[in-house]
């Protein structure tokens, strides 16, 4: 920007695409999705393919999202109860860990979905999100005995690395614990301040 340009200059020099684009969750590469509602406190995860599923029979509302300073849409999603999408976990987290992340709606988006992954990775980390896996019963007495009652096959995906996708959905989740009632599903967006 050049100097002593004014502040609106500047707010339009910032403004870069304003044109929608269809990407979103049908067509991004993962296999779990984690969005995160501060406002909720809760963490909600799904498999992706469930989602899309689920959005795909047109039975849920389209809305059009908006970034401050732009008078356009810059998002286009559909709202869903978290609940309605199969397999669903709710994940409830210590208020501390909120706390300590210090999630606003201030926040820029950039900000958002850093406290965001930095969230979800500590989860995964710390063993408190939930990966799938197979899981087979023992039966036999004397395994049982020697304290073996369920083997987990961690390894056996159909795919060698599981890809999360994760959301900050900031004002997203259960009416009852002071969100929407929806999670947002974007299928659409454009990038006017290059936020990455």
């Amino acid at each position: 920007m050049r100097t002593g340009t004014t502040g609106a200059t500047k707010l339009f020099e910032d403004v870069g695409n304003t044109q929608l684009v269809f990407h979103g969750i049908q067509n991004e590469n993962s296999h779990t999705r984690a969005h995160v509602c501060p406002v909720a406190q809760r963490v909600y995860v799904f498999k992706t393919a469930a989602a899309l599923d689920l959005i795909e029979k047109g039975h849920y509302p389209k809305r059009n999202g908006y970034q401050k300073g732009v008078d356009v849409p810059t998002a286009i999603g559909y709202l869903v109860p978290p609940m309605d999408i199969p397999g669903c976990v709710a994940l409830c987290l210590r208020l501390s860990v909120w706390q300590h992340l210090c999630f606003s709606e201030d926040d820029s988006l950039y900000e958002k979905g850093r406290k965001a992954t930095k969230l979800v990775l500590q989860m995964v980390r710390q063993g408190l999100f939930p990966l799938p896996a197979l899981g087979e019963e023992i039966t036999d007495e004397n395994l049982q005995i020697d304290g073996e009652d369920i083997i987990i096959k961690a390894n056996a995906f159909r795919f060698d690395d599981l890809v999360i996708q994760v959301k900050c959905d900031y004002p997203g989740g259960e009416r009852e614990l002071g969100g929407t009632g929806n999670l947002y599903l974007q299928i659409a967006e454009c990038n006017p301040f290059s936020i990455h």
